[in-house]
């Protein structure tokens, strides 16, 4: 159930958005607080943008370059029209949507005429806002009117609206206020119109209070300007207006200050500093910090706004667009933002790329945007399925608190162990000649083998997924209850998942591959001397296995491709990366990757449209 905030009485719940750049056709439902999350150029700002345009406080309008252009259009067609649906529901004491809006109340009195009801008889009002082609002005025209119901999302384009059109004052109290990735308040300081100037143009002093500070300022003036003699001698190179311009002028003033209140807002300046540390302008400081205080500026505005709406006796419903809220800030100062976003009031719709910032989100709060062929979906969690309550505390924490980059992922490779998150990504690298970071992959060691909440995210999120894992029994068994569990196909069904054969785990299937030689540098180099391997054999012959798996046998057949194998156990951390160097790094193409690990690659190659290294 979602809680929204109770002081505007209302949440905006839906959005709905069709043939907007991007966005074909989309739905998106909105919380107290909705994380945007997703790729760069996969629809977020995109979204905010056409809610912005639809019920933004001082809305932009729409441009014929804001239309969907399909693959391969060079222009629209003129019968594609922009469409916008907003819908917005009261709210009740407890923070829950309530059947109807109350009776007498400030919401009733402005849209009363406007209400309708949904299949369960909900009240609501929507409003849909179009841009179309006019033929009789031969321009793209743009209406705003209100639904006469809330359909299904299937046929959501043909639903009908009011005739006469939704003016501003009715928009007025829903104010959506956007604050894109390019705010910064030492420009706010003297751009007209931004959240500061809004706020200190008017200053809020009686009258008499305003005359004797204009006097005050004009003495100051004055007085600056008789104890400066570069001032002095300016005033008197002016006055050469006085016979050029009008013989009847009376006279050159400097104001080194403002004479007048409401011009103090245009100088305004804020010093800034840190502990032990001289007080700077915020236009000498970083990005980080100016674009920070802008934010902080508007949740002073928020709240000095809520707070004189009130006092008014009138309503106000305030929501927020936030673009990239992590901008210029280190990964401690992204985790600190959070809190200050919660504090602002009002519904919050906030994208972000920071995993340190969504990783803090709930999950019912979090909003994937995903674009495939040009076209971007929205993905949300369907919480009701985690049917057991360790298991969303185990998403929580054990995925997007500590692994928020999956979140952001192109495609998330799963894995049991250290070997794997050490070597995997260098055999990646060297099979695709780029990073996995550059591709855009998670590489994620899933605890063992609880790769439940992993699968569960990533197939609700709709981000691919993949799995290579070790062939024991236990760690397959592991495996097949949690893809059961997680509603996925069983692992001989999966092409997306690869298990080591005949038992294998990672280091004994390397061995059956015959790369003893390969360990064997790869053991040198870790331990920074020669014949590392004969001295492990002498050091551990005979003696006992763990979990009572026997004595070590190092001087029978096969001796020393076993010690090999538990040799690199026994050092997972240390050897992995020297491994999978020496073998990636070997001349000939066809032993660079070992088999299983070679048809993983090839799975996500071809899926992701990655050129695949055929085996020489």
């Amino acid at each position: 159930m979602t809680i929204y905030a109770i002081e505007s009485g209302v949440a905006i719940t839906d959005v709905r958005v069709s043939n907007f750049r991007s966005l074909t056709n989309i739905e998106v439902e909105l919380g107290d607080l909705t994380v945007l999350i997703g790729a760069n150029n996969a629809g977020k700002t995109s979204f905010l943008d056409a809610l912005y345009t639809a019920v933004g406080a001082g809305r932009k309008t729409f441009s014929s370059e804001d239309v969907r252009l399909a693959k391969g259009e060079a222009l629209p067609p003129k019968d594609r029209q922009i469409t916008v649906d907003v819908r917005v529901r009261p709210v009740g004491d407890d923070g829950e949507v309530i059947d109807k809006f109350p009776a007498g109340s400030f919401w009733t009195s402005l849209w009363g005429s406007l209400f309708a009801f949904d299949d369960e008889f909900n009240e609501f009002i929507a409003l849909r806002v179009t841009m179309a082609w006019s033929i009789a002005k031969a321009d793209y025209v743009v209406e705003r009117k209100a639904l006469k119901e809330w359909r299904p999302f299937a046929d959501w384009l043909t639903t009908e609206v009011h005739d006469r059109n939704v003016t501003a004052s009715l928009l007025e109290p829903l104010a959506f206020h956007y604050i894109d990735a390019k705010r910064d308040l030492d420009e706010d300081l003297r751009k007209q119109g931004s959240f500061w100037r809004r706020m200190t143009d008017e200053l809020g002093l009686d009258e008499a209070d305003i005359a004797e500070l204009e006097e005050t300022l004009s003495s100051i003036n004055q007085q600056i300007v008789d104890k400066s003699e570069v001032l002095k001698h300016l005033k008197d190179s002016l006055a050469d207006l006085q016979v050029v311009v009008a013989a009847d002028s009376a006279g050159i003033d400097i104001s080194p200050v403002a004479r007048k209140l409401r011009d103090l807002s245009r100088g305004i300046d804020v010093s800034f500093s840190t502990s032990g540390a001289q007080a700077f302008p915020l236009a000498r400081h970083g990005m980080g910090t100016r674009s920070l205080a802008s934010l902080l500026v508007f949740r002073a505005f928020a709240s000095w706004r809520n707070t004189r709406v009130v006092a008014s006796g009138d309503k106000i419903h305030s929501l927020l667009g936030l673009e990239e809220p992590e901008s210029h800030l280190h990964p401690q100062a992204q985790r600190s933002l959070f809190s200050h976003i919660k504090d602002i009031s009002g519904q919050r719709v906030v994208s972000t790329h920071s995993p340190y910032f969504a990783g803090q989100a709930q999950l019912e709060d979090l909003r994937l945007f995903i674009k495939n062929g040009g076209e971007t979906s929205c993905t949300r969690l369907d919480l009701t399925k985690l049917t057991k309550l360790d298991d969303k505390r185990k998403l929580q924490e054990t995925v997007i608190e500590s692994r928020g980059d999956i979140l952001f992922a192109r495609a998330v490779i799963l894995f049991e162990g250290q070997t794997e998150e050490q070597a995997l990504p260098i055999w990646a690298e060297a099979y695709w000649e780029a990073t996995i970071h550059e591709l855009g992959f998670s590489f994620v060691r899933a605890n063992g083998t609880d790769y439940f909440p992993f699968i569960w995210l990533a197939k609700s999120l709709g981000i691919p997924w993949y799995i290579i894992g070790d062939g024991e029994a236990k760690p397959v068994s592991d495996l097949e209850d949690a893809l059961k569990k997680a509603d996925a196909p069983a692992i001989n069904d999966s092409k997306n998942i690869v298990i080591f054969p005949n038992g294998h785990n990672f280091e004994t299937k390397l061995v059956s591959e015959g790369y003893l030689a390969e360990i064997e540098i790869a053991l040198d180099e870790m331990s920074e001397r020669k014949n590392y391997l004969d001295e492990f054999m002498k050091k551990h012959h005979g003696k006992a296995y763990p979990k009572g798996r026997g004595n070590r046998d190092y001087e029978s057949d096969g001796a020393r491709l076993r010690a090999a194998a538990d040799a690199m156990a026994l050092s997972k951390t240390r050897v992995s990366k020297p491994v999978a160097k020496a073998i990636s790094g070997l001349e000939d193409e066809g032993r660079r990757f070992p088999e299983e690990i070679r048809s993983l690659f090839e799975v996500i190659s071809r899926d992701h449209g990655l050129h695949i290294r055929e085996k020489k």
